[in-house]
């Protein structure tokens, strides 16, 4: 997870976890003089391969979230005190904005740390407040404003729909054909005990603090 600097002081460093992906690698041909001909049919089969490919990898691992942590220490990467600042949906080399508020965000990134089973709402209630990067939310702002929120078992429900319906306007936004709770799974067990799990593509950017 290489550092990259930035312009000024300020600097910025990305830390990537992302899921299997897959490449894409398109073919043409030459004619005579070494120029690339495509022919209407190798355009449209073209364009065909391009959105069976970008299809698969949606299937596979979901749509790819970019994650703005800010107010980082230098050299710490997700430590206690950052403030999650935003949640970016990447499509097609472009950023849109996920329209959720603070709380929201605060379990949007605990479901994006712990993709790999589902949680029930007792869990997650649990595992946000146990969790010092949560307790200490935004601390390294040194700001008068409370920027902590914490998450109630019977509240998660509720915030799990105002995801999905934000996860709806960002996809319409973006022209991805995505159903939401596709993204945000619920699960349920054998006892109608019902777990919730982000399916996605998650990668997190850090702003340091100065």
């Amino acid at each position: 997870m290489p550092p990259a600097s930035a312009a000024g002081s300020r600097r910025h460093s990305f830390s990537v976890c992302q899921r299997d992906g897959m490449s894409h690698v398109s073919s043409w041909r030459l004619n005579g003089v070494g120029r690339g001909m495509f022919s209407t049919d190798d355009l449209v089969l073209e364009k065909l391969d391009l959105l069976l490919t970008e299809a698969a990898l949606l299937q596979a691992s979901g749509p790819h979230f970019r994650i703005v942590h800010r107010f980082r220490k230098a050299g710490i990467l997700c430590g206690s005190g950052e403030e999650i600042a935003c949640v970016h949906l990447m499509h097609r080399s472009r950023e849109h904005v996920v329209p959720l508020s603070l709380t929201l965000r605060v379990l949007f990134d605990y479901l994006a740390k712990h993709p790999r089973w589902p949680q029930n709402a007792s869990q997650i209630a649990a595992g946000i407040a146990a969790d010092p990067f949560y307790r200490k939310h935004g601390a390294n702002a040194g700001s008068q404003a409370k920027l902590t929120r914490s998450v109630s078992r019977s509240g998660v429900k509720e915030l799990i729909k105002r995801i999905r319906r934000a996860l709806d306007l960002v996809c319409r936004e973006a022209s991805l054909c995505l159903n939401p709770e596709d993204v945000l799974c619920a699960e349920k067990t054998v006892m109608n005990e019902v777990g919730y799990r982000l399916k996605a593509n998650c990668q997190w950017i850090h702003v340091d603090l100065a």
